[in-house]
């Protein structure tokens, strides 16, 4: 059971620091609309938007029109680092002292 446990840990890890990885690269292909717009571009697009767009609403919207800076993609980025380092290790001590 600690062996699955580590595995998942190490997978759940995996996955959040690849999503990371997409929306760095999607931040930085909307500075270049030819790459953005290429196949790549808008696959990631549609990987990366739906969990960034719940971070472009209410203050942060009028901010992105008053200024056209779009900090969202850096608070998603927070909430997985948050996720990845808070939440995954307080799961996995819970699931170790149930299980193991």
């Amino acid at each position: 059971m600690q062996t699955f446990l580590v595995f998942l840990y190490r997978l759940l890890y995996f996955i959040c620091e690849t999503y990371s990885l997409l929306i760095i690269i999607d931040a930085f292909m909307s500075w270049i609309p030819t790459i953005s717009e290429s196949a790549a571009g808008r696959w990631i697009d549609r990987i990366v938007n739906p969990f960034v767009n719940l971070f472009r609403q209410g203050p942060i919207l009028r901010l992105i029109y008053a200024t056209g800076i779009d900090i969202s993609p850096m608070i998603a980025l927070f909430v997985i680092y948050f996720v990845q380092s808070v939440a995954l290790g307080w799961l996995f001590s819970i699931l170790g002292r149930i299980f193991l």
